[in-house]
């Protein structure tokens, strides 16, 4: 089995970087918002372990920014 490029606690730990260092973004940490949080962690490692020409910042950049989108 090939090693994973990134695990699911390096795409948490890169997500929360970026929306409340990155792009100051306040998030209030109850059970929905983690429970979204760490969907949007795992489909990050899901699509960067799966595809050969990813970059996986760009890939979690991407979800994070839908992600604030849709929560302003």
């Amino acid at each position: 089995m090939q090693k994973p490029k990134i695990t699911k606690e390096v795409a948490l730990s890169f997500l929360l970087t970026y929306i409340v260092i990155e792009q100051s973004r306040e998030i209030k940490i109850d059970q929905i918002t983690l429970f979204e949080i760490t969907d949007l962690a795992q489909q990050a490692v899901d699509t960067i372990n799966e595809e050969d020409d990813v970059i996986p910042h760009e890939v979690i950049e991407a979800l994070a920014n839908e992600y604030l989108q849709g929560n302003k």
